[in-house]
């Protein structure tokens, strides 16, 4: 038999539990109904931290004060991508004419042969995977209806984009002008005896960052240029969109690549594929198929590596299993952002772990 005092223990323990629980729900759901700000926020911290180098700079060279030093980075920053977007408004005004000019019937039956001689091919081989599919089969599956809501869609997305950007630079600009004040609320809940230590090692963090994302920004610029060069040597137009697409899908580990030379091969056939044979169009494709992949492994053999080595200190084999149990609980952007986030608690747990290994011993 329990007495009373126990039972009012264990009372008081279920209670704890129950409101512990409650509270952790509460808080999924916060930052569930938040979530378009917690992603303005890691935004704007992903921009202080690249444009962090730039601010050093201004204030060592030309003595600014951090206020104008981080106004000028902005503007700085937003020149450049509002001339990068001006730059490609006439390449998809061009490539959108490309697609409404062109003929979707001859389109589907160029499909058609392709996929003919292709599946003879795979048949000679003893490959039968194509037997069964068919062109029209997948077209009649496409309910033109929702062309209006596709289209409210990307009318809201424009508008929700205008208004992330102005969050993003307002924040940014906080972040730059002040570069610890995310710090400072971290350290209010930081014993006085230790905030030096936790000082150092956030700015370790910070550092190490900075240079993950400068890194990942040149490697999507050298991988734009690559594919660029690629695409005009085979004779795509407008190659230099198409190229920034296939870089950016880059961001996202193991299936951005695949993806981006799907759509390479989709754009570069809808900008030319309404005055060319089937022949030059397999030619075409095997072209882009065999620059893609050499550009891929540029990019894995040298860029990675070189660019990387110095922030994300970790076997390969551990990066994708990090990305791999992100991909499974987040999605595409927990892959995204895994590499960065897991480099980032590495920091953190080594330094734990520094402080109290003395504590356990390994039997």
């Amino acid at each position: 038999m329990l007495n009373d005092k126990d039972s009012n223990i264990i009372a008081k323990g279920i209670v704890k539990a129950v409101f512990s629980l409650l509270a952790v729900l509460f808080l999924v759901w916060f930052i569930y109904k938040i979530q378009t700000v917690i992603i303005y926020l890691i935004s704007a911290f992903i921009v202080s931290l690249i444009g962090r180098p730039v601010k050093q700079f201004l204030i060592k060279k030309f003595k600014m004060k951090d206020s104008l030093a981080a106004a000028l980075t902005l503007f700085i920053f937003l020149i450049f991508f509002g001339a990068l977007f001006s730059m490609f408004v006439p390449m998809i005004y061009q490539q959108g004419k490309n697609l409404s000019l062109l003929d979707f019937n001859q389109f589907q039956q160029q499909m058609d042969e392709l996929l003919a001689n292709l599946n003879l091919y795979l048949q000679q081989k003893n490959i039968h995977i194509l037997e069964n599919f068919s062109l029209d089969r997948l077209f009649s599956k496409i309910n033109l209806s929702v062309v209006p809501q596709l289209i409210n869609s990307v009318v809201s997305i424009i508008s929700n984009f205008f208004i992330g950007l102005f969050a993003i630079a307002f924040i940014s600009f906080f972040l730059l002008q002040d570069s610890n004040l995310a710090s400072e609320f971290i350290f209010k809940f930081i014993p006085d005896n230790d905030l030096d230590r936790y000082k150092k090692l956030i700015d370790n963090i910070k550092s190490l960052l900075s240079r993950y994302f400068i890194g990942l920004f040149l490697q999507i610029f050298i991988l734009f240029l690559l594919y660029t060069l690629m695409l005009n040597i085979v004779g795509v137009q407008n190659s230099a969109l198409i190229a920034l697409l296939a870089a950016l899908l880059n961001l996202i580990p193991y299936i951005g690549p695949i993806i981006g030379w799907a759509l390479t091969i989709t754009l570069s056939l809808t900008s030319s594929i309404n005055h060319m044979p089937i022949d030059q169009i397999i030619v075409l494709i095997r072209n882009i198929t065999i620059g893609y992949l050499l550009v891929q492994l540029w990019d894995n053999f040298v860029d990675q590596p070189l660019i990387f080595s110095k922030s994300v200190k970790a076997h390969p084999l551990e990066i994708f299993l990090v990305i791999l149990i992100a991909g499974n609980l987040f999605g595409i952007l927990g892959m995204i952002v895994a590499v960065p986030l897991y480099t980032m608690f590495r920091l953190l747990f080594k330094e734990f772990y520094q402080e109290y290994k003395a504590h356990f011993t390994i039997w």
